[in-house]
């Protein structure tokens, strides 16, 4: 053990800048949306609260439990950047374990930039802006690349450490149940078109499917102990056997679609233009170029659907729900870049071309977070600021006899928001809209301004004006009384 451990230590001294590197990126990116202190979806309750809540209503024990760990306390409190930082810490073990597996146990400096989008990508940007559950959805992209370390070991121990390890991922969060089997492809690949045993990279690929089956099953039967997953309706719903095929293709049409709906031009045009270069080379670099293209085809087909893991049996369109739910296409892209960051080309203005082509895609979604953080603020600035004054018009209007309060919308979006999103269109996706009267907009009044006070949406078309009593006039708001009822019209 301590001859492990040493050697580890030595490892990490002769890597020190890489490492430092790759912390500084994650870490850079995910302070930055940290900082804003955007309350995101289920934190609001959280923060007023403390409840956890993972087990019980996402059957996600592992997350359960290390947030008792980490908070000492089963009663949860804002930590600030804390978790913030320990997110970054975690995806950066990840990404280095993923190019040092796939870069024949070395490290270099663009592969792993390029590894960083595996937790940086804009898809799971929504799972890093939850204060509270950030740090164990990316525990679950640790323990789908962990059991790799281990590949070339025993089967018998990287069997038992896989299925223990997907067992835990699907404990801490289910949309990474896609990363271990895109694993299991690249490292099947890079056996196959380096003139490996046909029947060495099946054995491990059975292997894995064994161990990734008997996980899924015990994950089952540990959903079967709580009875209150059923009240997530189709979130946690697998369509009847008979219906998966049909099931398979409606969700795979639709999850790529959503991927290329949500993306900018610039990042499908270069996405393509790697692509085609992962074909050629990979094809001219094979050492039997006839079977070649058959494993590089069923790399990306299979690669590119399965990303989707689980949830491709699902009747619920989750991709559509929240690209949360579909990040698991980029880290198939992360995986395929650092693949075609291995060949090394002659001339060597191919390798430069190559690495600046995979350097630019790494500016443009790598720039992303930054903006995104920067979308989180305005809308927050936004919202708190049409708080108040929606506060300051209310506090005199609402009463013990009038505490109903209706309205047309809530808030108006960031101006800024709003032009920032005609260029990046997955941000309508990951930002919740200031308009929403949904209930963490809702929490989020409360605890800007301290009114216990439940908004409901109403149809203005439907509102008779000549028998309620304008109550308040302004610039934004219009305020009517009608039998002890407000009712707020947004101008």
């Amino acid at each position: 053990m301590s001859e492990s451990f040493s050697a580890l230590t030595d490892w990490c001294k002769k890597n020190k800048a890489l490492l430092l590197m790759t912390v500084i990126i994650y870490q850079a990116a995910i302070l930055a949306i940290g900082i804003v202190n955007f309350p995101y979806m289920d934190d609001t309750v959280r923060q007023r609260v403390g409840n956890t809540d993972f087990a019980s209503t996402y059957s996600r024990w592992g997350s359960e439990l290390a947030s008792w760990f980490v908070q000492g306390s089963r009663h949860l409190t804002d930590m600030g950047l804390f978790t913030h930082i320990l997110t970054g810490f975690i995806l950066t073990v990840a990404s280095v374990i993923v190019v040092y597996i796939l870069n024949n146990k070395k490290l270099s400096a663009l592969s792993l930039i390029v590894s960083t989008l595996i937790g940086l990508n804009p898809w799971f940007l929504q799972s890093i802006s939850f204060r509270f559950d950030s740090p164990y959805m990316a525990l679950s992209i640790l323990f789908s690349v962990l059991p790799f370390l281990w590949w070339e070991n025993k089967d018998r121990t990287f069997f038992i450490l896989s299925a223990f390890s997907i067992f835990m991922m699907c404990n801490t969060y289910q949309a990474s149940s896609g990363i271990y089997i895109i694993m299991v492809l690249a490292l099947s690949f890079k056996t196959l078109l380096a003139g490996g045993k046909m029947s060495l990279a099946l054995k491990k690929s059975l292997l894995s499917a064994g161990a990734y089956i008997v996980a899924m099953i015990a994950y089952l039967i540990e959903t079967k102990f709580n009875p209150d997953l059923a009240n997530r309706g189709g979130n946690v719903a697998i369509a009847a056997f008979k219906d998966i095929p049909k099931t398979l293709v409606a969700n795979t049409s639709m999850y790529l679609h959503s991927i290329i709906d949500q993306s900018t031009k610039v990042w499908m045009i270069l996405f393509i233009l790697l692509i085609v270069l992962f074909i050629i080379v990979s094809f001219t670099s094979a050492k039997n170029q006839l079977l070649s293209l058959v494993f590089i085809g069923l790399y990306l087909i299979l690669g590119a659907i399965l990303s989707y893991g689980v949830f491709l049996i699902f009747p619920e369109k989750l991709a559509l729900a929240a690209p949360r739910y579909a990040y698991g296409f980029s880290v198939f892209t992360a995986i395929t870049l650092i693949l075609l960051l291995e060949y090394k080309l002659s001339p060597q203005w191919k390798n430069i071309a190559i690495k600046g082509t995979i350097s630019l895609f790494c500016y443009y979604l790598l720039s992303f977070p930054f903006i995104y953080a920067s979308a989180l603020h305005y809308q927050k600035d936004a919202f708190e600021r049409q708080s108040m004054m929606l506060a300051t018009s209310l506090k005199n209007l609402v009463t013990a006899d009038t505490k109903q309060v209706y309205a047309t919308m809530l808030f108006k979006d960031s101006p800024v928001f709003n032009n920032t999103k005609q260029n990046y269109p997955i941000l309508q996706e990951m930002v919740p809209p200031n308009s929403a009267i949904f209930f963490p907009n809702q929490v989020v009044f409360k605890t800007y301004t301290g009114m216990d006070i439940m908004i409901e949406s109403f149809d203005f078309a439907t509102f008779d004006k000549k028998n309620s009593e304008l109550k308040s006039s302004d610039y934004y708001y219009d305020i009517y009384e009608k039998d002890n009822q407000l009712y707020v019209l947004v101008k």
